[in-house]
């Protein structure tokens, strides 16, 4: 018992709380613990509070430019520079300085038709195409203020430059039957030549390509197009019709030198002919009349009054005569014989 007492006063003695409650046992080991934790808790709300307010401060003065865009600064909505490369660029932040986003690919512009009069006094209906980008955001900002501003100041340009241009050439060299008459490239090059600078110096925008999308006629127009081409037919049909008369008269001249030549070779050969034969017979009767006289002359004779006597003539010749002693006398001379004098 009296052990148990003195176990019981070596216990240390508990004091109430000030709510009332047990006072908690070891409080001088509980404090530095808990200052150490507050410390930390503290630490992280800085450190994350810090990395808020950088993330902030990042995202309003941080510009990622992408490939095919470019970054306008202005400070109090006056431009101050471009960024153009792709990349992290810096501003301050907002409301100081702003960024603009631009689309520096190129882009295609169709404008509307347009009418116009050509060098011939010629309505023509025109309708134009231009593939563009923004050269200079700068100067283009300040000219046009925005995009969608610009398909108005490019249809004033190529507008104003077609008008100008086609007024130069007749309406031949838009529309034709023969390739030596179109001037279309020429045409195209020409009105690059004249829009390209003006917009580049005034409004920062880069033109690359100018090309006629579509040429119509006013109905009016319609009849004088379609005779303009059939005199182009006509005037095609008589070169080819005197180019087909001039290579006949070329094929006959030939054909009748190659008659010519034919039919002199032919008289030529025919001459030689009738002279061998005229020869050979010659030769014939000059041998019959030296192998008996008589009876040549008797041959020759009757070939003569066969050629000179038709039938039913009636002749009145003396009888005396050859060859007609051989009608009086009714006989034949006798033939002499061979070897005979």
């Amino acid at each position: 018992m009296a052990e148990a007492m003195k176990e019981h006063d070596a216990r240390p003695s508990i004091a109430p709380g000030t709510d009332g409650g047990p006072a908690p046992l070891l409080s001088s080991a509980v404090e530095p613990s808990s200052g150490r934790g507050l410390r930390t808790q503290r630490w992280l709300r800085a450190s994350v509070g810090a990395l808020a307010l950088a993330a902030i401060v990042f995202d309003a003065s941080a510009v990622v430019v992408r490939e095919g865009q470019a970054a306008l600064i202005t400070r109090f909505g006056r431009p101050l520079r471009a960024a153009t490369k792709p990349g992290l660029h810096w501003k301050l932040p907002w409301p100081v300085d702003e960024a603009r986003m631009l689309d520096m690919r190129r882009q295609v512009y169709e404008t509307g038709h347009t009418e116009m009069l050509t060098r011939d006094k010629k309505n023509v209906i025109v309708k134009l195409f231009a593939v563009w980008q923004v050269a200079d955001p700068l100067a283009f900002v300040q000219a046009i203020g925005s995009q969608p501003g610009a398909q108005t100041k490019l249809d004033g340009l190529l507008a104003n430059a077609a008008i100008g241009t086609l007024g130069e050439y007749d309406l031949s060299a838009l529309v034709s039957t023969d390739p030596k008459d179109l001037h279309v490239d020429e045409i195209e090059k020409e009105l690059l030549a004249s829009t390209a600078p003006l917009a580049k110096s005034k409004y920062g925008i880069a033109i690359d390509q100018i090309r006629l999308e579509r040429l119509s006629l006013p109905e009016e127009n319609v009849a004088a197009a379609f005779e303009q081409m059939r005199a182009e037919r006509q005037r095609f049909a008589a070169k080819y019709q005197a180019e087909g008369a001039q290579a006949a008269s070329r094929i006959r001249s030939e054909a009748d030198l190659q008659a010519a030549q034919i039919r002199a070779k032919g008289a030529e050969e025919t001459a030689r002919i009738r002279g061998e034969s005229a020869a050979k017979v010659a030769k014939i009767y000059a041998d019959a009349h030296q192998v008996d006289p008589d009876l040549y002359r008797f041959t020759r004779s009757l070939q003569s009054l066969d050629k000179l006597v038709g039938p039913g003539a009636s002749l009145v010749l003396r009888t005396d005569s050859e060859p007609f002693s051989m009608l009086q006398s009714g006989q034949v001379p006798p033939t002499p014989s061979k070897g005979r004098p």
